[in-house]
């Protein structure tokens, strides 16, 4: 099971950590309590699930008092019982929710009593950054399928997070027009909200019966989770274990049409030889831009979008990842809304379709939906200028082109029982008489309750661009001797994966095997490394003692073998010990070391690269809260010119603080070096630091500043910004960002240099019918 760490980070649990087989046995069967917590008192959770909602027959204004006549024949639920860290036990404090609806909207309603308000956790911050405080809302899956659902929170002052659920993982990315208010009482807080019914996909039928969790979140001494359903930690069912919502009849989400223009206004400017400091620093004239996004709503299960010029841009950079010992492309996550609304139906176990792969379309249309048992997606774009990420045995290469491409993708689903299902996926892309296509089939099926198979098998037809000026690269691959270079080969192989899973209260496991042949691109996907088999298992065993200073632990064994695809010969071997301890006070320890490392690169076995891990964190305190990690001992420098096993060590701090509930302050740094065996001298050494500074002055309105300090590339980064929203999509920024670098002390030149600049406006306005 997930549910969302401080930071509105999801919590994996069972995957962090181990000892080895005996002790994890041993230590598990002497530790295990006989019985869920709701055993040893006179507590019963709910067992009656199904809510009959009546519809209102007056109004509610969405305020947080709850005190409006329409909520008075409303249904009521309590009685929430405590899932984590207790199992099913009394919670500390009650939790009532409120449910009715009208023919365009449905409401609810939180009472969270509390029996100490002045350790409640509230933040005025941005929408899906309040997942560290007290937040309580609902769970919606209105197909009532186990396949996705809704998540809609808020925290004591009606910030909203929202996110889409699906077995395998939760989109954070995703927004949705919706209503949430809030107020703080002495003895409780109170949170109503809104969801329009056009903001919903759900069936075309007379009665709707949707499947639905209500959860509240308190961090104090332990990060409690309270829910009005009892949820089994031997079920990895989640919404098998869901409650019924029935008796709403007669809606529509109508022909839902959305229009989405925006306007840009920019300027850039740029140091016209950045190896000269003090050479002119030129200034663009200012340009402008303009677009729109059009979103249509076919059916209730069935929407299209569409994008002419789309403003593809980020607000935001990318924090800066230490890549000075990494041979591989690095992975950075969508954040642009186009791509990220729906995604999830594009989503496979490999990662086939990589939007960001789809870097400035100016066409870009989808369809996205249901039907019947079928879950649907197709998306298409124009891309003026398409990257490529060209994967081999031991390194990437990533480029940046002005190429036109045409991307198709398309994905269709079929359910099956439960969370089970059977899908394919296809994706083209075209650029001049070349071509990338990928296609294949994937399916999760659930069995014996706590077991899954999950796998996926893909075909690869690739035809290279003839340019070799535009990459050139001596190395061969493949059976064939394929050229590295982009040549005009043409080359086609099949690949994929299988998993077994089991996930219980205790004992968890899996065992994967995974297959890239060397011929394997993916243009419109992620795939930074090819030519391996690898088998590779899993296992932990979960403890949850009730005692006054554990909340978890988790012993771990991880270990595996790579394998050259070529010939079959023996790459890579690894066996990892691992341990998570999760105490009160929301404090936590993991660590791990290998014992077995041995890797072949470059055509050099390095055996006993034998290193460890530790990471502490700590959400103590409301005001502040971080942790540090460090790895040390020894790594392969990736340098085929000096490929020889070295001493190393990384270091990574976090922290957040919030002095007040406006004011949020995050810094990070990061370390990492490496130094030759016996004294022989360091390879390299340096770190990125990085601060986000935001003060919220309303819940739509914020300033922001980002700055961040790159000491391997001697490069800073300055980027203000002030935002006004007024929902998710309406919204008006003006920033801009800034690029210095650090040219070192010399009389003759300032050592910080600004080499690009460049400021912006922008507004954007969501209108809906």
């Amino acid at each position: 099971m997930e549910y969302h760490k401080p930071g509105g980070q999801r919590e994996f649990m069972l995957r962090k950590i181990g000892l080895s087989v005996w002790l994890t046995f041993a230590v598990g069967l002497a530790q295990e309590n006989p019985a869920p917590d709701s055993v040893k008192s006179n507590f019963q959770p709910n067992k009656n699930l199904e809510i009959i909602i009546p519809k209102l027959n007056s109004s509610i204004k969405v305020d947080g008092a709850v005190d409006d006549d329409g909520w008075i024949k409303a249904a009521r639920v309590g009685n929430f019982c405590e899932i984590e860290p207790g199992d099913n036990c009394k919670p500390q404090v009650e939790t009532e929710a409120l449910i009715t609806y009208d023919a365009d909207k449905i409401y609810f309603a939180f009472i969270c009593y509390d029996t100490d308000m002045s350790k409640l956790r509230a933040t005025l911050t941005d929408r899906d950054r309040m997942f560290s405080d007290d937040w309580v809302g609902v769970m919606l899956n209105t197909y009532a399928d186990d396949k996705q659902a809704y998540e809609l929170y808020a925290n004591p002052y009606g910030i909203q997070g929202d996110l889409i659920w699906t077995p395998n993982d939760e989109d954070e990315s995703f927004d949705m027009i919706w209503q949430s208010e809030a107020k703080i009482y002495n003895d409780k807080w109170v949170m109503e909200m809104s969801v329009p019914f056009k903001s919903l996909r759900f069936p075309n039928s007379e009665e709707q019966k949707w499947k639905l969790h209500f959860i509240r979140t308190r961090p104090r001494e332990s990060r409690q989770q309270n829910s009005w359903a009892p949820i089994s930690r031997d079920n990895p069912s989640l919404f098998s274990q869901a409650g019924f919502l029935t008796g709403i009849k007669n809606i529509k989400s109508g022909k839902n049409l959305e229009i989405l223009p925006y306007v840009l206004s920019s300027q850039a400017g740029y140091l016209s030889d950045d190896t000269i400091p003090n050479s002119d620093f030129k200034n663009e004239k200012i340009k402008g831009d303009a677009g729109v996004g059009i979103k249509y709503g076919i059916t209730s299960n069935l929407t299209l979008d569409f994008a002419l010029n789309p403003d593809f841009s980020q607000v935001e950079s990318d924090a800066d990842q230490i890549d000075v010992n990494t041979t591989f492309a690095l992975f950075y996550p969508e954040k642009r809304p186009f791509f990220l609304e729906g995604n999830e139906i594009f989503s496979t176990p490999i990662n086939v379709a990589y939007t960001r792969s789809i870097n400035d379309p100016l066409l870009a249309g989808k369809i996205t939906g249901k039907m019947g048992k079928f879950s649907l997606g197709y998306m298409v774009g124009y891309d003026e200028h398409s990257p490529f990420i060209v994967p081999f045995e031991e390194r990437s290469a990533v480029l940046s082109t002005d190429k036109k491409s045409v991307s198709n993708i398309l994905r269709i689903k079929r359910d099956l029982k439960g969370e089970s299902y059977v899908g394919l996926i296809a994706t083209d892309r075209e650029i001049a008489d070349a071509y990338n296509r990928v296609y294949g089939l994937d399916a999760n099926i659930r069995f014996l309750g706590n077991y899954n198979l999950l796998g996926q098998i893909l075909g690869y037809s690739t035809k290279e661009l003839n340019d070799t000026a535009l990459y050139y690269d001596p190395i061969t691959f493949g059976k064939e001797n394929y050229s590295g270079s982009f040549d005009g080969e043409k080359f086609s192989a099949a690949g994929g994966f299988i998993e077994l899973n089991r996930n219980a209260r205790h004992w968890n496991f899996n065992v994967h095997y995974a297959d890239a042949p060397p011929e394997a691109r993916r243009d419109i996907g992620f795939l930074s490394e090819n030519s391996f088999r690898r088998v590779q298992f899993w296992q932990g065993y979960t403890m949850r003692p009730n005692n006054k200073f554990f909340v978890e632990i988790t012993p771990q064994l991880n270990g595996g073998l790579k394998y050259r695809h070529i010939d079959g010969s023996l790459r890579d071997q690894w066996l990892t010990q691992e341990l998570y301890l999760g105490f009160k006070k929301q404090l936590s320890l993991y660590g791990n070391f290998f014992w077995v490392n041995n890797e072949k690169f470059a055509g050099v076995w390095h055996r006993n690269v034998q290193r460890g891990y530790a990471e502490i964190s700590s959400n103590t305190y409301k005001k502040l809260t971080g942790g540090v990690w460090f790895e040390l001992g020894k790594f392969i420098n990736r340098d085929e010119n000096e490929n020889i096993v070295g001493n190393g060590h990384n270091l990574g701090v976090w922290m957040t603080i919030k002095p007040v509930s406006q004011l949020v302050i995050e810094n990070n740094y990061n370390y990492s070096d490496l130094y030759r065996p016996n004294n022989g001298g360091k390879i390299f050494s340096g770190y990125i630091l990085r601060n986000k500074t935001v003060y919220q002055f309303s819940r739509n309105f914020f300033v922001r500043l980002v700055t961040q300090y790159d000491s391997f590339g001697k490069s800073f980064d300055l980027d203000p910004l002030l935002s006004y929203k007024l929902n998710p999509f309406t919204i008006f920024y003006i920033g801009s960002t800034h690029d210095i670098r650090d040219y070192g002390s010399s009389p003759n030149y300032d050592r910080f240099v600004e080499t690009n600049r460049q400021i912006f406006v922008k507004l954007q306005y969501l209108w809906r019918s």
